[in-house]
C-alpha cells in the first residue's frame, strides 16, 4: 500500500437486505434525476426508465454510453428471473441501444444469475467498489495541502448556466435544459468546486424517502478521466457534513476506478469520511 493510503478502508460486507436497500436508493436517484428531463429533450434523446423485477431499468440512447443505459438492483432488491432478464435485453434491442450494462453483485439471487448473463453474449466489462458511510458525526479531519486552494459551493439558480456548460463539456454531452431543472428540485443538492474562482469539479447528492443520501453525477472522475482527486474529495467532504444537517441516514457512493489494493487517493479520502467498501459490482456488457 502506498504512503497515500494511511486510512485503511474497512471491507465488511453487508447482508441481501442491506445491499437491496443500498441499490434501491441508487436505482431511485436515477429514477427521479431522468423524471426531471423536460419531456422534448427526453422524447429526443431516447431518455427514460421502466421498472424490471424490482429493477430500475435506464435508458439514454443519444449518449451512446453504457452508463446511462443500465439496469440497476436485478438480483438484489428482488430476485432475477431469465424472463425479466430477456425482457431488459429485448428492451434495449427494441431502442436500438447495443451499448448497455447490467450489474453483477455477490448477492445476486437466484445462484444463477451470473450464468444468465454470460449465456447471453454478456461478459465482465468493469467493475465499481460500493462505498456507504452511516450518520456517525463527521470527523474533522486536516484538508489535504491540495485542497487548500479549493472553494467548495452550493450551485444556485445564478450559477446554474456555469455548472450545467461544465458538466456537458467534462462529458461531452448535450444536455438541453436538464442539468438546470435540478437546482432546486425536491431531494437534490448539487455542488461545485473552484480553483482561482474556475469551476474544475463537481457532484450531486440526492436524499430519497428513505433518507439515504446518493452520491454521483461526478465529474471529471477521479482515476478515470482526471489524475486530481483533490477537488472531488473536498466537494465530498461538503456534501457529507451538509447531508448529517439534512437528516441522511446514510450515504452511499462508489469508486468507479477501483484498485484491488486499495491504495489508490480515492480509498483514503473517502475512509477519512469514514465510508467503507461492503461489495464491488461487476458490469457486464456486449463487447
Amino acid at each position: 500500500m502506498t504512503e497515500l493510503a494511511t486510512t485503511v478502508m474497512d471491507t465488511t460486507p453487508v447482508n441481501l437486505a442491506q445491499a437491496g436497500k443500498i441499490e434501491a436508493a441508487e436505482a431511485s436517484a436515477w429514477a427521479d434525476l431522468y423524471a426531471a428531463a423536460p419531456p422534448g429533450f427526453a422524447e429526443a434523446a431516447g431518455l427514460g426508465t421502466r421498472e424490471v423485477a424490482g429493477a430500475r431499468v435506464l435508458s439514454w440512447k443519444a449518449s451512446g454510453r453504457r452508463y446511462f443505459s443500465r439496469a440497476i438492483g436485478l438480483g438484489v432488491i428482488a430476485p432475477a428471473t431469465a424472463q425479466a432478464l430477456e425482457a431488459i435485453l429485448s428492451g434495449y434491442q427494441h431502442a436500438g441501444i447495443t451499448r448497455f450494462l447490467l450489474q453483477l453483485l455477490p448477492h445476486c439471487q437466484p445462484a444463477q444469475y451470473g450464468e444468465w448473463l454470460r449465456s447471453s453474449g454478456l461478459e465482465p466489462f468493469d467493475a465499481q467498489d460500493r462505498i456507504v458511510r452511516a450518520d456517525e458525526p463527521l470527523v474533522a479531519t486536516p484538508a489535504a495541502p491540495a485542497e487548500n486552494d479549493l472553494a467548495v459551493e452550493r450551485v444556485t439558480v445564478e450559477t446554474a448556466d456555469e455548472w450545467a456548460e461544465f458538466l456537458q463539456r467534462v462529458y461531452r454531452l448535450d444536455t438541453g435544459g436538464w442539468l438546470q431543472a435540478l437546482i432546486g428540485r425536491p431531494g437534490w443538492h448539487q455542488y461545485a468546486a473552484r480553483r482561482d474562482e474556475q469551476i474544475v469539479a463537481a457532484r450531486a447528492m440526492h436524499i430519497g424517502q428513505q433518507r439515504i443520501a446518493w452520491l454521483g453525477m461526478d465529474g471529471p472522475v477521479p482515476g478515470l478521466t482526471t489524475d486530481d482527486y483533490a477537488p472531488d474529495a473536498a466537494i465530498c467532504a461538503a456534501i457529507v457534513a451538509d447531508g448529517l444537517l439534512l437528516g441522511a441516514r446514510e450515504f452511499i457512493a462508489d469508486i468507479e476506478a477501483p484498485a484491488e489494493t486499495m491504495d489508490t487517493p480515492a480509498y483514503e479520502h473517502f475512509a477519512r469520511l469514514g465510508f467503507s467498501r461492503p461489495y464491488v459490482r461487476t458490469h457486464y456488457a456486449w463487447l
